[in-house]
Formats: C-alpha cells, sequence, structure tokens
C-alpha cells in the first residue's frame, strides 16, 4: 500500500504589529495547494487584504522589513515550499543598538 501527497495543506500563520492591524486578527489558518511557497500564501493574503499589498513583497523578494519565520526557528524566503501544519510567524525584525 502506498501513501499519497497530501493535495491541500493546512498552515497556521500569526502576524505581529502592523501587520496584525492590516488583518485585524493576529491569527489565521490557510488552506493551500499542497505545492504552496511562502510567496504564494503571501500574495494570497495581500488579494485578500489590500493593506498589505506592497507591504510584504517588492518585485520578488521579501521586503527588508519583513521577517517570516517557519516553525519558530527557521527564517522562511519566498520560494521556501510549505508543508502540512507549518507554523509561520511575520514580523519586522528587531534591530539592537
Amino acid at each position: 500500500m502506498t501513501t499519497s501527497a497530501p493535495e491541500r495543506i493546512t498552515v497556521e500563520l500569526t502576524l505581529y504589529a502592523t501587520y496584525r492591524e492590516s488583518v485585524g486578527q493576529k491569527s489565521l489558518t490557510r488552506d493551500l495547494p499542497a505545492d504552496a511557497t511562502l510567496a504564494d500564501l503571501l500574495a494570497d493574503l495581500a488579494d485578500e487584504y489590500p493593506d498589505l499589498d506592497g507591504r510584504l513583497t517588492d518585485e520578488g523578494d521579501l521586503r527588508p522589513q519583513v521577517a517570516v519565520l517557519r516553525n519558530g526557528s527557521e527564517r522562511a524566503d519566498l520560494d521556501t515550499r510549505l508543508e502540512d501544519g507549518d507554523e509561520l510567524s511575520v514580523t519586522s525584525p528587531v534591530h539592537g543598538g
């Protein structure tokens, strides 16, 4: 018996600071195609929440003021392939001084 890969995945997205204000809630659950990337997820969010449009990505890259962590520690890039059960956090990097 073989097991096939799921056709859909579910990811949890936690938003911080102004990103949370733009969507009106702290966390969102998203159902995505199994081959979805972070770029796909962020594009869907920008379509649904116009206040995010242009604030997360710029010309195919994450904007410098955006940090996305995957499962609490791994920094995600736009080409990061998402997996079922991933927990993503979107925030602004903290700079000390």
